[in-house]
């Protein structure tokens, strides 16, 4: 069968690999749920690192998630645990298998290849980023140098499989259990439902990292012209930061909650300020008001103020910027980022 006819005729079982961040599962929702839309009687699985299950089990349109263990690779436990769930995808028989995320070294794109190479769809499709995806039938030209959105990718693979995206909002699976877990963890450290929140998340990649002591200024000063709580948010590799802001009038609830729990608290917030990482995007897929530092990041790609009409950026674009180095000695595109001016836009917000 031709793969034209196979496009047409001959998708019963899709994988989409995203080994991304929560922003980057998050930016892809359009396209996989037009994606079950065209193809309702297929399955659609997901391939996704450990932290995002949670999300990507109650997303409606897809029907099964695996793991990839991307932290910790090279030992011999993942390595097993890894190659165990490739090998249980290759007998699953699938007819075409999406890679949705940029291929950002030489590197990725062998692992890409290897896990494409395992699971041995009958079609193979992903982004060619700077010539790096040359080994998928189906290929959607990227640059790094590009300026595009990030979500625009995704759609682009969606139209190379015939079809059109019309709908292009997010989802964030938020449920009852989450709002009524969060409800009860707010009330057991002192915060009713009538008090006005504002959600601090100084964590993330280290590289994007706010300076702690800017946060601490911004909680100070809006503390003293507004009544408000404020709660410090982040996942266990944020614990660290915990320590700074002990001195500071604050529910500190880092490393405390599930993703699903993240998004019913910033639901709640009346104001979300949050580095350049997962949690800024979900704030704007949940129309929260936010203030997002962007550091080193791609703010082209990644610009919250593509979804939400209620979101600002307070970005400084250096001539080093933007890079993916993990930690920076210098950071000057987040030092050049004062407090003062994240304090003024966060008292128009309250």
């Amino acid at each position: 069968m031709k793969m034209d006819d196979i496009l047409k005729y001959g998708i019963k079982k899709i994988l989409v690999v995203n080994l991304g961040g929560i922003g980057d599962l998050l930016l892809s929702t359009p396209a996989l749920r037009v994606l079950k839309e065209n193809y309702p009687e297929s399955e659609i699985s997901i391939l996704v690192v450990p932290r995002l299950y949670e999300i990507a089990r109650d997303l409606r349109y897809i029907d099964q998630v695996f793991i990839f263990y991307k932290e910790g690779y090279y030992s011999l436990p993942r390595f097993l645990k890894n190659l165990l769930c490739l090998f249980r995808l290759r007998r699953m028989g699938f007819d075409i298998c999406l890679n949705m995320r940029t291929l950002v070294s030489k590197k990725s794109a062998k692992k890409i290849k290897f896990i494409f190479y395992i699971i041995h769809p009958r079609i193979k499709a992903g982004r060619d980023t700077d010539g790096r995806g040359w080994f998928f039938d189906i290929k959607i030209p990227e640059s790094l140098k590009d300026n595009k959105w990030e979500a625009e990718y995704d759609i682009k693979m969606m139209e190379a499989l015939g079809i059109k995206v019309s709908d292009r909002g997010f989802d964030f699976p938020l449920d009852s259990d989450s709002i009524d877990n969060l409800r009860r963890i707010l009330l057991r450290n002192g915060v009713s439902e009538k008090e006005t929140l504002v959600g601090i998340h100084p964590g993330g990649k280290p590289s994007h990292r706010w300076q702690v002591q800017n946060f601490i200024k911004v909680i100070d000063e809006i503390s003293k012209v507004r009544n408000c709580r404020f709660i410090i948010t982040g996942d266990n590799q944020d614990l660290d930061l915990t320590k700074w802001f002990r001195r500071v009038d604050t529910v500190n609830l880092i490393g405390k909650l599930s993703l699903k729990e993240l998004g019913a608290l910033i639901k709640r917030c009346d104001l979300f300020i949050s580095n350049d990482t997962g949690p800024m995007h979900i704030a704007a897929i949940l129309k929260t008001p936010l203030i997002a530092i962007f550091g080193p990041g791609y703010l082209s790609r990644y610009d919250p103020r593509h979804i939400s009409n209620k979101a600002v950026v307070f970005y400084k674009n250096t001539i080093c910027s933007p890079c993916d180095k993990l930690r920076c000695k210098t950071m000057h595109c987040l030092r050049d980022i004062y407090p003062e001016g994240v304090i003024a836009k966060a008292l128009d917000f309250l």
